[in-house]
């Protein structure tokens, strides 16, 4: 159990370590970016039985909790844009479903931290440090995008982040959503 927390310690150490050094904010990475990803990372740590049973559960928990919040984002843009047509709009009664979406997306992103280092628990070191130098080079790839910050990874379908808000998410305050 300690060496369990001394690993997650020295995570975040290494995390806000390295996070001040890059102009795109840890914060604003996604899991909508990431877990695509993960399959092929997946091939390059060379895990065992054990290792791979975990990860393709986790990977495909993700997958249908990210797939199910693209779904409750589309409702929620159909919804607002159905009450900001209606003759008397009232845009506070809008904000609830922001809020709500906000709400939902917080604990679906500690959810999916929570699934994720639980796979970080289950490795090796040489495999931690892989996962570090993955996690680095997504965001070096994020910063030297046009734009300074901009450019989704490789593997993340639409390319670029710009028309979405300021967060990269589905449009207006509090659609965006913040990374694993």
């Amino acid at each position: 159990m300690k060496l369990i927390r001394t690993a997650r310690a020295a995570w975040l150490v290494l995390a806000m370590a390295v996070a001040p050094a890059f102009a795109v904010p840890v914060m604003d990475m996604r899991a909508e970016d990431l877990v695509p990803m993960a399959s092929e990372f997946r091939k390059s740590l060379n895990l065992n039985a054990n290792q791979q049973t975990l990860w393709a559960k986790v990977e495909s928990q993700s997958k249908a909790l990210l797939r199910e919040r693209k779904a409750r984002r589309e409702r929620l843009q159909e919804t607002t844009r159905q009450g900001l047509q209606a003759q008397n709009v009232e845009l506070r009664e809008l904000q609830a479903g922001l809020e709500a979406e906000q709400a939902a997306t917080a604990a679906e992103d500690r959810q999916l931290r929570e699934w994720w280092l639980g796979i970080n628990d289950a490795l090796d070191d040489s495999q931690r440090q892989a996962a570090a130098k993955f996690l680095v080079d997504q965001l070096i790839r994020m910063e030297d995008g046009p734009g300074g910050g901009h450019e989704r990874p490789a593997g993340e379908e639409g390319g670029h982040r710009g028309g979405h808000g300021a967060r990269g998410g589905m449009g207006g305050p509090g659609g965006g959503s913040r990374g694993m």
